[in-house]
């Protein structure tokens, strides 16, 4: 009989390598009969050992493939925290003024109606000067020129978006009058300063310019 482990050759019937002290023998899984290396089924109730056998060198490639899968702790990607940048930014404020009485006087469908369309013409304005929107607040919006774009004449740029802001709702106000009975109008602030800014998501920036 030779041993699975240093290969040597051994008499039969005996149940340890007399080489290296190896077991010779396995263990039937179902009646737990003892059964010599080699054999294919068990001699006591004729258990398949193909069934549950497994040669050593799977179980070891198997269990190096799993230590594998994992990396070391080293190896895996600690977040970075987001460093201040200081920057000089321009903010852009407006805020639409007769909201409160419009909302009042119309139907809801019809005030979300005039002031999606607003904001709509707002929000590719502030995009077409490389601003983007930061957040509406309920009948005001605000926008930043500055970051993540940064230009020689943000503030101009700024001041420039005021401007159409203002022809545009002066625009829809003429066409509304008559349903509103009063005239609609944008009060806007612009400030410019030096600001530290943190990390800004620019796939939102993209969205709200588009």
């Amino acid at each position: 009989m030779k041993c699975p482990k240093c290969r040597s050759d051994n008499r039969e019937g005996i149940r340890f390598c007399e080489e290296c002290g190896a077991k010779l023998e396995l263990e039937c899984p179902d009646c737990n009969a003892k059964i010599p290396l080699g054999k294919k089924f068990c001699g006591e109730c004729g258990y398949d050992l193909s069934k549950s056998a497994k040669p050593a060198s799977l179980e070891t490639n198997e269990h190096e493939i799993r230590i594998s899968e994992t990396p070391p702790e080293e190896t895996k990607p600690t977040p970075i925290p987001a460093e201040g940048e200081r920057k000089h930014v321009t903010v852009l404020f407006s805020d639409l003024t007769g909201y409160t009485t419009m909302s009042e006087k119309l139907d809801p469908e019809e005030v979300k109606e005039i002031t999606s369309r607003i904001f709509g013409k707002i929000s590719k304005i502030v995009g077409k000067y490389d601003g983007f929107i930061e957040k509406y607040a309920g009948d005001a919006v605000m926008a930043l020129f500055g970051v993540p774009k940064v230009h020689e004449d943000d503030a101009i740029r700024a001041i420039k978006s005021g401007r159409e802001i203002h022809i545009v709702v002066e625009n829809i106000s003429a066409e509304q009058e008559g349903k509103i009975g009063f005239p609609l109008s944008m009060h806007t602030g612009i400030a410019t300063g030096l600001v530290i800014t943190g990390q800004i998501n620019f796939d939102l920036c993209e969205e709200n310019n588009e």
